[in-house]
């Protein structure tokens, strides 16, 4: 039997400072058939250069005409990704040489697998930071939240209802780095919801609903935090302030998630307090508040809350 062809996807903005680091560790891999493929988000930098300067053949180079934003640009990964199996890699992190080839293993052994995770080590830009120091001690070990010893393969639905118990409240498996999906997948639950700021670990939990889950207990590649990465980013401007709102939203756009955990619903309305009285505490600690995108994203929350009442909503994950 062949080896399914595996894609390495790297959406990059403006990342001409680390691309090089992570295409390196993209062409060190030991897995065959592979394809890499960069879609680059309109960047104003050097990221399309230093893109083109490596000449292989595994490497496909695609521009977008106009800035869609991270998580679209994800989307656009997806679409135009080869491979059977899609193994993200993000511009600012980087892969272990036998990072695909033990994560491919798993999908080629087990046929309900839906995506493979591992650990990944973190590394900080500027160890002398107290906020990044305290983020990497509270983020280094996910996994272990889930409160149980992972296997090797994992039933999907078992790891959904113990992180459904804690409320969705963090992500227990970590950034699209440490995750390969099988692309099939993206058929039934769709792709990465455009209106939240950390929308990986949503699909996270979107895909193990409906499928098993494949775990490797080893780090298999490194996430660079620094305060240029959409996750400091993402942090100190407050752009994931109404996340679990969407998180809760597009879990019950599935009928079978509906009438399966009907607490939900009951949760998308304590949700919504602890959000109100969240942002009033953070205006009495006078802390930053992006007044105009906060102003945007919630005129658009409850834009979809009216398009729901009125007929069908729209489809979040499309």
């Amino acid at each position: 039997m062949t080896s399914p062809l595996v894609s390495i996807c790297i959406p990059t903005y403006n990342g001409a400072r680390w691309l090089k680091e992570a295409l390196r560790s993209a062409l060190a891999q030991t897995y065959d058939p592979l394809e890499i493929l960069i879609v680059d988000d309109a960047s104003t930098d050097a990221t399309l250069d230093v893109a083109r300067s490596f000449q292989d053949p595994h490497i496909r180079v695609k521009v977008n005409k106009r800035n869609l934003g991270a998580v679209r640009n994800r989307n656009r990964c997806l679409m135009l990704s080869k491979g059977l199996l899609v193994k993200f890699l993000f511009q600012d992190d980087f892969l272990y040489p036998s990072c695909v080839e033990k994560m491919a293993r798993l999908f080629e052994m087990y046929k309900r697998v839906g995506m493979v995770f591992a650990p990944r080590d973190v590394l900080l830009e500027n160890p002398n930071d107290p906020a990044a120091v305290a983020w990497k001690e509270h983020n280094s070990t996910l996994h272990t939240r889930f409160g149980v010893r992972l296997s090797e393969v994992n039933r999907g639905i078992d790891l959904f209802n113990l992180w459904l118990a804690d409320g969705f409240r963090e992500n227990w498996v970590g950034e699209p780095s440490s995750v390969m999906l099988r692309k099939a997948c993206l058929e039934q639950i769709g792709m990465f919801n455009t209106r939240m700021a950390f929308a990986d670990y949503e699909m996270w939990i979107r895909v193990m609903y409906f499928y098993d889950a494949g775990f490797i207990d080893e780090p298999l590649s490194t996430f660079r935090f620094h305060s240029a990465s959409a996750t400091s980013s993402n942090i100190q401007q407050n752009r994931h302030w109404l996340d679990m709102m969407w998180l809760l939203e597009g879990l019950l756009q599935y009928k079978e998630i509906h009438r399966s955990h009907p607490q939900i619903k009951w949760m998308r309305y304590l949700e919504a307090k602890r959000t109100v009285m969240q942002q009033i505490e953070r205006i009495r600690r006078q802390d930053p508040i992006p007044v105009l995108h906060m102003a945007r994203s919630l005129a658009e929350y409850c834009s979809y809350l009216l398009q729901s009442l009125i007929h069908r909503p729209p489809h979040i994950h499309g």
